[in-house]
C-alpha cells in the first residue's frame, strides 16, 4: 500500500511537469520566472560548488575554526573568573590588613613618620640658611 502511494504521487508530478511545459511552450510564457530564475542561479550554483570545492578541507576547516572560537571565548571566560577571584582575594586581604592595623599601636607609626620628617626638616635649616628678602 505505500509503495502504491509513493507510484501514484510520481505519476502526478510526472503528469504535471508535462502539462506545465506543454501550457508554457504553447502560450510562450514561463510561469513565475522571476523564482524559477533565482533557483536556477542557486542550483547552478550549488553544482560549482559541488563540483569544484574540496568539501573535506573545506568541513575541516570550518571545525577548526568552530574549536578555536570555542576554546577563546572559554579562555576569555575564565580569565574574568580568576580576575574576579583576584579582586575578592584582594579585598580580603584588605580588610585583614586593617583590621591587623587598628589592632596594632596605630599612632607609634605616625609619629615616627612626623619626627622623622621634622629631623629632616631641620637638617635643611642648618645646611641652607634662610635667604633675606633684601638685596645688596
Amino acid at each position: 500500500m505505500g509503495s502504491l502511494v509513493f507510484i501514484i504521487v510520481s505519476l502526478i508530478l510526472l503528469g504535471s511537469f508535462y502539462v506545465l511545459t506543454w501550457y508554457e511552450t504553447t502560450r510562450g510564457v514561463r510561469l513565475l520566472a522571476p523564482y524559477r530564475s533565482q533557483f536556477d542561479e542557486i542550483v547552478d550554483r550549488m553544482i560549482f560548488i559541488w563540483k569544484h570545492v574540496d568539501l573535506a578541507a573545506f568541513l575541516r576547516e570550518e571545525v577548526e575554526h568552530l574549536l578555536r572560537t570555542l576554546l577563546h571565548r572559554a579562555v576569555h571566560v575564565s580569565l574574568k573568573l580568576v580576575r574576579m577571584l583576584e579582586r575578592q582575594l584582594t579585598r580580603l586581604i584588605r580588610y585583614f590588613r586593617m583590621r591587623q592595623a587598628s589592632l596594632e599601636a596605630p599612632g607609634e607609626n605616625a609619629r615616627e613618620f612626623v619626627k622623622t620628617l621634622s629631623d629632616f626638616k631641620d637638617g635643611l635649616n642648618s645646611v641652607h640658611p634662610e635667604l633675606s628678602d633684601k638685596e645688596d
